[in-house]
């Protein structure tokens, strides 16, 4: 099963042929981890590829918090960052990134930390972060103090409902919003929030100009 994001080549989900990894940018085997196939991470790896340029390719660290199947801190190196860390609580996740980083190649560019943001030390050029809202009530704070002068963070997980909250936050860290994108999942019944909605943001913090 093939992801299709504007922008990227073939990104390859399991489950696959053996010979449609062959031909993929990316591989990613997805058992015990959350599947890239939510609309969020349709949306983070939408942003990677169009900021890449501002985010990525000039990051020489790049951090994935909440790095489920290790597909966004994956996508990252492939776009050009010099190294990326993924962290997570999740033993399991921890264990399926480190497979999917050996499936492409690329386990010395990729480092994986089981635990939270406070697992690691900043600053870093690009930050992404693609976690339950509940999660970012508690955590915007440390994310965004990862976030070097003149980097960004992507940042998903979050509805419609909590967008104008999650902006203004931001903007009180110094971050200010600069795209912002949304995409509907719907389900059999109307979700606890009332919103099918869900939405990805770029935010970027200012370089640090110089005293005369």
């Amino acid at each position: 099963m093939n992801l299709d994001i504007p922008g990227l080549p073939p990104v390859c989900v399991s489950p696959f042929f053996p010979w449609e990894k062959k031909t993929a940018w990316l591989t990613v085997r997805t058992r015990h981890a959350f599947h890239p196939f939510h609309v969020t991470t349709r949306l983070c790896l939408e942003l990677l590829a169009a900021w890449k340029d501002r985010l990525v390719s000039g990051s020489p660290r790049f951090l994935d918090v909440g790095c489920g199947t290790g597909i966004l801190a994956l996508a990252a190196v492939k776009l050009g960052a010099g190294r990326a860390i993924g962290v997570d609580l999740s033993d399991s996740a921890i264990a399926r990134s480190r497979e999917n980083a050996r499936l492409n190649n690329l386990c010395g560019k990729v480092f994986w930390v089981r635990g939270s943001v406070e697992a690691v030390s900043g600053p870093f050029h690009g930050v992404l972060a693609n976690v339950p809202w509940e999660c970012w009530e508690s955590l915007l704070d440390p994310i965004a103090d990862r976030v070097a002068e003149g980097g960004g963070l992507i940042a998903s997980g979050f509805q419609d409902i909590q967008a104008e909250v999650m902006e203004r936050r931001l903007e009180a860290k110094g971050l200010t919003v600069v795209d912002r994108r949304q995409g509907d999942l719907t389900f059999f019944g109307v979700p606890p929030s009332g919103s099918f909605t869900w939405c990805a943001v770029v935010a970027m913090r200012s370089a640090q100009k110089n005293e005369p």
